[in-house]
């Protein structure tokens, strides 16, 4: 089977367009009448296909349980996936009986504390689960209730951290 090429191409011209199915090869137009091959292990169709190109992407598969991960400047590498670490967490002030905004810190510490996204917080109020939005709301490192927690009621929490 020939392969034909476009009659008029210009520079960076992709050819098929959009190839869809894996081990169809993609060219480039580089000009002067010359195609390059474009890696087809992935095919992102015609509107990505030219984001796809711009990063540099690794020469192997890579072996199994890896991610692949970016450096921010283009260059894709496998690598282990981050391992998720979670917190417990405890309050910098007492409940008094009044007052319902508390800051987040880590346990036993003085360190605030902001769950990232705030909904990625479970507080138990008395060793109960209590419920994100009907209970309480998180905003930066503060924990509002909807009602004041009792004196001597006993706190924490948990959330998970990306290592």
């Amino acid at each position: 089977m020939a392969l034909v090429f476009p009659a008029a191409p210009a520079i960076g011209d992709l050819y098929p367009p959009d190839p869809g199915l894996a081990g169809v090869s993609q060219y480039v137009y580089m000009g002067n009448n010359k195609w390059n091959a474009v890696p087809t292990t992935v095919s992102l169709g015609v509107t990505n296909q030219g984001a796809f190109n711009t990063y540099q992407w690794p020469a192997t598969d890579g072996v199994a349980n890896r991610q692949l991960t970016t450096d921010g400047a283009g260059n894709l590498s496998w690598a282990v996936p981050a391992a998720t670490n979670l917190e417990i967490l405890g309050l910098l002030e007492p409940f008094d009986g009044t007052n319902i905004s508390f800051t987040l810190v880590y346990a036993g510490t003085a360190n605030p504390f902001t769950p990232v996204p705030s909904t990625n917080v479970v507080i138990f109020l008395g060793g109960v689960p209590q419920t994100p939005t009907a209970s309480y709301s998180v905003s930066g490192n503060t924990v509002t209730f909807t009602a004041a927690p009792l004196i001597g009621t006993t706190f924490y929490a948990i959330s998970s951290v990306i290592v």
